[in-house]
Formats: structure tokens, sequence, C-alpha cells
């Protein structure tokens, strides 16, 4: 799991969240794909200090190759995308509790749609908070919100650790260049891949 860029509510703030998963059900498919696109810069001498990819600082050629590569009828992607004009501002005061109520309600939805079928389940979340508390109550939540349809393992992560975390960040970055500024180039590439694509209500519809 990962979002795209933060629920900050200021002037200058981007105009849509996304939160994006990524599903699959053999765990070394991300770690296949992270690792040929190091293989394919390597052979063009092409130098990643820091050895681990995120997309908004990569190459046009970089972004191309990876979604190439990460074509899969073995991935499922879903998202909630929020247009932060249409919350009610009461909502917008708790970001840790929006938060939360996002990722619950996705997973959720994973299961009534039975993206995922398993009984035991390992959620990679991008870790953002240092806040011991916080990642408590997160974690807490996202168990809670999850007993009746799998058992999950909640592992917050920060994306060099976790490369799971590297390739939902790409498919994140190409949901949001959609939303943000009406570009599809590199949504179009991944669109197949989407199983659930919709805007996140506070309240069931």
């Amino acid at each position: 799991m990962d979002e795209t860029w933060d629920l900050s509510f200021t002037d200058d703030a981007p105009k849509h969240f996304l939160m994006v998963f990524i599903v699959v059900k053999n765990p070394r498919i991300p770690e296949r794909i992270i690792n040929k696109l190091f293989k394919r810069l390597k052979k063009k001498n092409y130098n990643n200090n820091l050895w681990f990819f995120h997309a908004t600082r990569e190459r046009p050629e970089t972004l191309q190759t990876f979604y190439e590569y990460a074509i899969s009828d073995e991935i499922s992607i879903i998202t909630y995308y929020v247009d932060k004009a249409k919350l009610f501002w009461k909502i917008t005061k708790d970001q840790h509790l929006l938060y939360n109520n996002i990722v619950c309600k996705l997973l959720k939805q994973c299961a009534e749609n039975l993206i995922v079928k398993w009984p035991k389940v390992t959620f990679y979340a991008a870790r953002k908070e240092t806040n011991r508390y916080l990642n408590h109550q997160f974690i807490t939540q996202v168990e809670d919100s999850c007993k009746k349809y799998f058992d999950i393992d909640v592992l917050l992560r920060y994306p060099r650790q976790e490369k799971w975390l590297q390739v939902v960040d790409w498919m994140a970055y190409a949901l949001f260049r959609k939303y943000e500024f009406k570009d599809n180039r590199w949504y179009d590439k991944i669109r197949k891949m989407i199983r659930i694509e919709d805007e996140y209500q506070w309240y069931e519809k």
C-alpha cells in the first residue's frame, strides 16, 4: 500500500489524494520487477546511488521500462481517489482518522470483491509516521477492520526496505498523474490491471 502525496488541505496542496494497493498471490513478483529494472539500468551504465526507485524522480525512459516490466495478469491494482474539495470540512480536521478510514474501507473492498481470497494476508504499508502511538493506532484499526474477512499481518516499512512499496509507488504515480493533471500516459499502461478504481466516500453508498 502507498498513497500519493498527503491529506493536507492547504491552498498549495494537490487537489487529489489517492490510496493505492497492489494485490498479488506470489510475494516474489514485486521483487522480480525491481530486480529486472536494476539489471536493465546497470547494462546502460546508469547509476542509481540510492538503490531504490521513486517514480517522481525517475527519467521518462526508466518509467517506460518499469511499466513494461510491471504488466502482469498476476497483479491487481485497487484504488480510492479523494477529491479534497468534496470532503465535509469536519472530516478533514482529523487527517489520521480519515487516512485510516480510507485504508480500512479499501481492504473491505478487496475482501468483498474477492480480490483477496486467502485466509492469511501480509499487508505492507509505507511507513510515514515516527509517532509510535499513531503507528499502533493504524495497525490496530486495520487488524480490527479485517477480522471478519481474513487474518492480517500489518508491516510498516520504508520504500528502501521493501520492493513491494517501490512497485506500488509507481502504480500510484500513474494514477495521480491521471487525476491531478489529466495525464493518462502511464495510466493507460496499467489500466488492464486495475480491479477497483472508485471515489472514496466517508459514508457508505
